[in-house]
């Protein structure tokens, strides 16, 4: 990403004010029309904080009335931000990690001076590569906290200044060793994000695997050539890869596909060769560099087609996410969606067959409750079993062993509801011979045979790959392996036993943790509920300004403007929606579980639900 010159002119940003959004509000970076533009945007969550220290700390208050330029509000952070006291009863438990999200809000400007002033020292380096590298380094406590404490006040040199040369110091020494080249972006990309940009571009599951263990190997060979060796300097920039790196790249892939760790789908594929790791590579990068582009997009209101109300449906299980992707082409009474439908029905008939289990109303939705409120407050609110103890006035050990009842409970009509050792005895080669090339994650026991795929000796997995995976015969095996077709036969049928134990092994594993799994789901959708419900209640004006923030990620500026209003009243409008959110679901709660939910600890879990269950709302269309 450097540049012998920077054909974008460098952004200016508009200016912030009054004194209260220079502590809540960061610079956004955004492409349009070919040029780089900036706009402030609000954290609602620092927001929140400063709202509360206003009624609550009368000295804060006073702060926020002087007419300066924000320095008497940087010292109060910053005293905060180095204060290792335990909070007061009223503030956040995390209450310096936000002083610190203040500061750094504040010094925004500073980052973007910083920026401008190395690019036009060092016209190689782009101007957005700076900018990025300031605010990271200055979204690291332990740095910033480091600034502060070292800093002389009665020094030559003002505190804007000296941070700043810091930044600055910072963004060279990052770029002069050409760490923002395309193929150090590769390889310094981590893997879950290099996943979900390969994810982004729907590349099945079996392909994206064999891309990702390329890209992991590369990386490898490339950097021992051209980085850690070689005769590249430090002030270099990362090289192209030569073909000879992509070759010894497939000799490791190659050797690696049949490992025990290597994951089904890519033992079942045919070996590599260079010109394909080449092509994967530049798959990756692709990928990677759109994924960061959409992240940076801003979307129109004018495009946005309103709705009236939400219907937030519950966020699915990883697991169900699985199951559901796709559905078998065999019987509709086997197949996935209808199965996982049936364990559905199963659970909470059980649940409704343990004892005290009640039946209360919550919002529109009947949800079953035992009468200790412990599920409904370990799965659907989140506390622990010692904060549950605490709020129930119980032991822990006694919450933990009534949770580990009902969790024996359900885990026993599971266990007899998928009948392991029956289903697999004629599972196996039947998936071997249809889904081993491609595995289905929708199947219950194709997770659990790609598990015991894995455990396999390579020459095993070989063998499988041979035989299933490049649909050779059985003759044609042993003539490449020197073998006898009742060789290669006996060993085939040796491999499906192997198979047929590890699969309920594996699968008797899955069954213990799928209870969880679905116990979170369970109440995590009745309170998903009860917040669109809460939703709905809200005024026209707040429920638009939500859903265009929320749900479309529309700027709060932007909105203000298509909506004629006042920049502060949208603020004010968000901030008055999210709290009649949390105390719309602290009432529903408090009032059918009979208990208080207005302690830190709880308020804090309820603030949380709120702001995930807003933050998915862009999922919801």
């Amino acid at each position: 990403m450097l540049s012998p010159s920077n054909p974008n002119p460098i952004p200016t940003p508009p200016r912030r004010s009054p004194t209260l959004k220079q502590f809540c509000t960061y610079l956004r970076l955004n492409h349009q029309g070919g040029r780089w533009v900036l706009e402030w945007k609000t954290e609602p969550r620092l927001r929140r904080n400063i709202q509360l220290y206003i009624a609550q700390d009368p000295n804060f208050a006073d702060l926020c009335d002087r007419q300066d330029d924000g320095t008497g509000l940087e010292q109060f952070w910053i005293a905060l931000a180095l204060n290792s006291l335990p909070p007061q009863g009223w503030e956040p438990p995390d209450r310096q990690q936000l002083a610190f999200q203040h500061l750094a809000s504040y010094y925004e400007p500073i980052c973007h001076q910083a920026a401008r002033t190395i690019v036009h020292q060092h016209s190689q380096i782009l101007w957005e590569d700076a900018f990025t590298i300031a605010r990271l380094w200055l979204q690291k406590q332990d740095k910033l906290a480091d600034i502060l404490r070292k800093y002389q006040p009665n020094g030559p040199a003002k505190f804007s200044t000296y941070l700043q040369s810091v930044l600055m110091r910072n963004i060279k020494s990052e770029t002069d060793v050409g760490r923002y080249s395309y193929w150090r972006l590769l390889c310094k990309a981590p893997d879950y994000e290099i996943a979900q940009a390969l994810e982004s571009v729907y590349l099945g599951k079996t392909q994206a695997s064999q891309l990702l263990l390329a890209r992991k190997l590369f990386k490898k060979v490339y950097i021992a050539h051209h980085i850690n060796g070689g005769g590249r300097t430090r002030r270099e920039i990362w090289p192209a890869p030569q073909k000879e790196d992509f070759a010894e790249t497939a000799n490791f892939y190659n050797a690696q596909r049949l490992l025990p760790s290597a994951l089904p789908e890519v033992a079942a594929n045919p070996p590599s060769n260079a010109e394909q790791i080449e092509s994967w590579m530049h798959s990756c990068l692709k990928a990677l560099k759109d994924k960061r582009g959409r992240e940076n997009q801003v979307y129109s209101i004018d495009e946005l087609e309103e709705k009236q109300g939400l219907e937030i449906p519950a966020p699915p299980t990883e697991l169900e996410d699985a199951i559901l992707e796709e559905e078998s082409e065999g019987d509709l009474q086997d197949c996935p969606g209808t199965q996982l439908k049936r364990i559905h029905e199963l659970f909470e008939t059980e649940l409704r067959g343990c004892r005290s289990i009640l039946e209360v109303q919550l919002g529109d939705r009947r949800v079953l409750i035992d009468k200790d409120r412990i599920l409904i407050l370990k799965y659907g609110v989140g506390l622990t079993q010692h904060q549950i103890g605490e709020l129930r006035g119980m032991n822990q050990s006694s919450v933990n062993r009534k949770l580990k009842t009902y969790k024996t409970h359900l885990l026993s009509a599971l266990t007899q509801f998928i009948q392991p050792e029956e289903r697999a005895l004629d599972s196996v080669q039947g998936w071997l011979q249809k889904n081993f090339l491609s595995p289905n994650p929708a199947d219950l026991i194709a997770q659990a045979l790609g598990k015991a795929i894995a455990t396999q000796k390579s020459e095993d997995r070989e063998l499988l790959s041979l035989r299933y995976g490049q649909k050779l015969t059985v003759q044609q095996i042993g003539d490449r392996l020197g073998m006898t077709a009742d060789q290669v036969n006996s060993k085939l049928s040796t491999i499906e036993t192997q198979l047929h134990k590890g699969l309920c092994t594996t699968l008797e594993n899955w069954i213990k943790k799928y209870v969880d799994k679905w116990l979170y789901d369970f109440y995590q959708s009745a309170l998903s509920q009860l917040l669109n419900q809460g939703f709905n209640l809200l005024s026209p004006d707040i429920q638009k300004i939500l859903k265009l923030s929320y749900n479309h990620r529309v700027p709060l500026d932007k909105i203000a403007a298509k909506l004629g209003l006042d920049q502060d009243r949208v603020h004010h409008l968000v901030w008055e929606g999210i709290c009649l959110l949390e105390s719309y679901l602290i009432q529903k709660l408090s009032d059918e579980l009979k208990v208080s939910l207005l302690g830190n600890v709880e308020r804090q879990q309820i603030t949380q639900l709120t702001n995930d269950w807003l933050n998915s709302l862009h999922k919801s269309d």
